[in-house]
């Protein structure tokens, strides 16, 4: 049998038309839904759609067995204890790093949460509480905490999906950006942390509250029911860790452009309210709630933020007015098995630390922007992997290996940790296609409440800047050594963005 050359040519053909007549049947049957589904649905359907799903996964991922969660890195104790929860095992190997535990002993509280208030404090009072009421017994059971995050992130999500599905225009287009709404905000590596007493779900949450209720002041109704929400969860949010504080500066000062939407007397003394509010929240941050940067992160900040960029390390530290001699501790880490020197070395604290502080290593980047550059594409490597080698997500008792992740639900962070571009310059990309997009959305809806038709633009760059504090703060006061600990929130906010930036894209295609 002769073979030849037309004879490719001929499958190929074949392929490429069986491949139009797929592609034409497939959007023969996407009309014919959007036909069929025209002005049945709106985009609150959508929104409660999306949490309904998002129900399910949660019920599945953290209340049905084997049962996830986050394990121990250590720092429960400083949230857990105040409130009169302890670990029952002191075995390092099961509380630590490797397995979810998800009950603890309940005790009296030991009276410090007036001297270490945060508002996850307060939520864990209330899970502790519903724990006794339901359970009457010395023992808190973690997935009371996790409920309660469920029951806030569902109406979150509810609220995001609805606004993004806002500007669609087919039932085919919604049920994409539904989708894909739950794709990203309800997986696994977001879900997981609600079982934990991480402060990261609450200000995650409390975020997607914020996003949400700010573009919901574009609507002619409920404008009230918004502010509230927004200004809530933005106090909220502010006051879950010492590092949210700038959060709140920017929430209030985004709060002020609220002012311009309503003209009615009350609406402005509510608006100026909320921003009296949103900025005394910050202040409370900033100077009651205890920070969670310590003596070792110091160090980080220089050993692993300062020198390690530094062209000249010796250079560098003369700068700071220290002995160049020091340069010897250039990229080491105090969590290192064998650690180089003990960061509480009292050795250090004469010519060293008190050399610097946060706002000269603030300045020192200021004058040597490569360098923050450099941390800055360090940063986003790291958020987009918050599911890190250092915590399991299964109990002892499932018999997975040790600090075992969870597969199910993982497309997305998945997909960020190994295919998505993890550099600053994909950052300032997506900063840049947020501006064109909704730029040209602020042009065209709205005309005639020019004020009100900016928020969409303003939301994301609010957004953006969340998402660069939370890096900038982390690289100033522990260099790269505790990203994993400090940015979330960095990666929350970038998906935020990735998200409104798809729906938008999907919507001037216009190809569903």
């Amino acid at each position: 049998m002769t073979y030849r050359q037309d004879d490719d040519w001929t499958f190929v053909r074949i392929l490429l038309l069986t491949l139009k007549k797929v592609i034409d049947a497939m959007k023969s049957w996407i009309n014919w839904v959007n036909k069929n589904r025209e002005g049945k649905y709106t985009p609150t359907f959508i929104g409660l759609s999306a949490a309904f799903v998002s129900a399910l996964l949660l019920i599945v991922m953290l209340f049905v067995p084997p049962y996830l969660g986050m394990s121990d890195d250590g720092s429960f104790a400083r949230v857990a204890n105040p409130v009169g929860i302890y670990h029952q095992d002191d075995t390092s190997e099961n509380l630590y790093f490797n397995y979810y535990v998800k009950e603890y002993l309940s005790l009296a509280p030991n009276g410090t949460l007036v001297v270490s208030f945060s508002s996850q404090k307060l939520l864990i009072h209330v899970a502790k509480l519903m724990d006794t009421i339901f359970t009457h017994d010395n023992l808190f059971d973690l997935r009371f905490l996790a409920l309660l995050y469920g029951f806030l992130f569902l109406p979150a999500i509810a609220l995001l999906v609805k606004q993004a599905a806002k500007r669609a225009k087919t039932f085919f287009e919604c049920v994409v950006i539904g989708l894909f709404g739950v794709l990203i905000f309800a997986d696994v590596s977001y879900i997981t942390y609600f079982s934990s007493f991480f402060s990261e779900p609450l200000m995650y949450i409390s975020l997607l509250l914020c996003v949400g209720a700010a573009l919901a002041l574009q609507e002619e109704k409920h404008n009230v029911r918004y502010l509230l929400i927004y200004t809530i969860s933005g106090i909220i949010l502010t006051t879950a860790e010492n590092q949210c504080a700038v959060i709140g500066i920017f929430l209030g000062i985004f709060c002020v452009k609220f002012l311009f939407i309503n003209k009615a007397v009350l609406w402005r003394i509510g608006c100026i309210v909320a921003v009296f509010l949103l900025f005394s929240s910050a202040m409370l941050s900033l100077y009651y709630i205890p920070t969670t940067y310590t003596q070792a992160s110091k160090y980080h900040a220089m050993t692993r933020g300062v020198l390690l960029q530094a062209e000249d390390p010796e250079k560098a530290l003369v700068e700071f007015g220290i002995d160049e001699s020091y340069s010897i501790l250039t990229d080491t880490n105090s969590n290192d098995y064998y650690p180089f020197v003990n960061p509480e070395n009292e050795a250090l604290e004469k010519d060293f630390y008190n050399r610097y502080n946060t706002a000269e290593i603030s300045y020192y980047y200021l004058r040597h922007p490569k360098a923050m550059i450099a941390m800055l594409d360090i940063s986003v490597k790291s958020a987009f992997n918050i599911r890190g080698g250092f915590s399991g997500n299964y109990e002892k008792s499932a018999g997975m290996p040790k600090m075992a992740k969870s597969l199910f639900w993982s497309l997305w962070s998945n997909f960020k940790a190994y295919s998505a571009p993890k550099t600053v310059g994909f950052i300032i990309l997506l900063l840049i296609s947020s501006i064109l997009l909704f730029r040209r959305k602020t042009l065209t809806i709205m005309q005639n409440h020019m004020q009100r038709s900016s928020i969409p633009l303003e939301t994301m760059l609010v957004i953006f800047c969340i998402a660069i504090s939370q890096a900038i703060i982390t690289i100033v006061n522990s260099g790269d050594a505790e990203m994993s600990q400090h940015l979330f929130l960095f990666s929350g906010a970038i998906d935020l963005l990735v998200y409104f930036c798809f729906a938008e894209v999907l919507h001037r295609l216009n190809i569903i």
